[in-house]
């Protein structure tokens, strides 16, 4: 992709920024940015009263010779080398300098080559823990940014205060959709990787637009958005997205893609703690499953969707979806989904004091844990037998369920004086034992 970068990139000025930078990552924070060292870095080499040795000096005002360029590039790559070399060896502020300077340097040589040395250090800057040098290389992208997007003539207003105007010619978009695409996304990787989030989602809203005549093109630029979103727990914003890809599946007729989307969708939602959204979505997946043959994967769904209307304090609504997951997990001998519902379903009923459903849900509770060989499920289902029977005045057959209790947790040495009180308690009041 680089090559494409020289047309779209060529001859951005050198131009720095006053105003402060917002970070989404506290890291950005260690360390606050020397504004002299920020304007060294953002200056341009060839406007310094001393250039660097390692340009050449000129007896006249004219550019560069391809053969002297060629020189100053072969200069910038042993300026790397020893870079890496003094990382491996451990003396990180000693690198670092070198690669700011080179990447000064390398503006000289064009922005294309610029831009790749950019990409090639902001990882190393970020994964070295290096604040000062991700602000930098964050500041001098959002310059190629800006001249970029002032060629795609989108710029509505001025975000940063500059030292110099920008010529939007200096920074030639090509044109062709394909080629500025490619040299976008590069652009929202860089950010990424810099962790500049709000920039990267203002390329990928660029890249968005770009791609509005193409659909295949659309649809990709949305997903990376979307998943930029998500990775940052921004999930109400990735939700808008895919509701947006959502539609355009659904006009299509694209029944993989919807059920993609709407799984996104309903988790984005539930991150979000949308509830009754997230509850939309899910239904909406529950009638795509089904039409797919995908049954399998309704338990889980379903039990989610009940979670949710239990927290929506709708415990209607909440134990009719239960007893579908239950009914589902049954099918499928989904033993673990089977447990979780009747532990939820058996809270929820005593919850709302419908003690003769919890005895049933925990009753049910006991084989089940049986089939998944869960010991430390059927203690506990035994346990709760006995509270409610103990509740309900039935003392003999919560003593039944407590002493089968203290089985298992005398096998899995666990709670045994839990239930050796609870059974000498019962005792106490001449309950017979087995």
């Amino acid at each position: 992709m680089y090559h494409r970068l020289q047309k779209a990139l060529a001859g951005v000025v050198f131009f720095g920024f006053t105003a402060g930078m917002t970070w989404a990552s506290g890291m950005a924070h260690a360390q606050q940015l020397n504004p002299e060292r920020r304007q060294q870095f953002l200056a341009d080499p060839l406007a310094a009263e001393q250039r660097d040795p390692l340009l050449p000096t000129l007896s006249v005002d004219r550019p560069y010779s391809p053969l002297e360029l060629q020189m100053i590039a072969n200069d910038l790559d042993q300026l790397n080398n020893t870079a890496l070399l003094q990382l491996s060896a451990g003396d990180a502020d000693a690198a670092f300098d070198l690669w700011l300077r080179e990447l000064k340097l390398r503006r000289v040589l064009g922005t294309q080559a610029e831009f790749e040395a950019i990409q090639r250090v902001a990882g190393l800057a970020w994964t070295q823990q290096r604040p000062v040098e991700v602000q930098l290389l964050t500041l001098r992208t959002r310059e190629i940014w800006d001249a970029v997007r002032q060629s795609l003539g989108s710029l509505s207003e001025e975000p940063f205060e500059r030292q110099t105007e920008i010529d939007p010619g200096d920074s030639l978009i090509s044109g062709a959709t394909t080629i500025d695409i490619d040299v976008l996304t590069e652009i929202a990787q860089t950010f990424t990787t810099l962790r500049d989030i709000d920039s990267a989602v203002a390329v990928y809203q660029q890249l968005i637009a770009l791609s509005s005549t193409r659909d295949e093109m659309l649809t990709t630029q949305q997903k990376a958005l979307a998943e930029l979103h998500l990775s940052w727990f921004q999930f109400s914003e990735a939700a808008d997205i895919y509701l947006a890809l959502l539609a355009a599946a659904k006009e299509a007729g694209d029944i993989e893609q919807e059920i993609d989307y709407l799984e996104q969708l309903a988790y984005s939602y539930q991150q979000a703690e949308s509830l009754t959204n997230a509850v939309r979505a899910q239904t909406d997946l529950v009638e795509r499953y089904q039409r797919q043959d995908d049954s399998e994967k309704l338990p889980g769904l379903l039990v989610a969707i009940a979670q949710n209307y239990r927290a929506l304090n709708l415990p209607t609504s909440a134990i009719e979806y239960y007893r579908a997951a239950y009914r589902a997990a049954q099918r499928f001998d989904q033993f673990s989904f089977s447990a979780q519902v009747l532990q939820d379903l058996g809270a929820l009923y005593e919850s709302l004091a419908m003690t003769a459903e919890a005895l049933g849900a925990y009753s049910l509770l006991v084989p089940i844990e049986q089939q998944a060989y869960n010991d430390y499920g059927i203690m506990n289902a035994h346990d709760k037998i006995g509270q409610l029977q103990r509740r309900q005045g039935n003392d003999f057959e919560a003593l039944k369920a407590f002493e089968r209790g203290l089985v298992i947790a005398n096998r899995l040495n666990l709670r045994e004086a839990y239930f050796i009180e609870q059974i000498e308690a019962l005792a106490a009041a001449d309950v017979p034992s087995l």
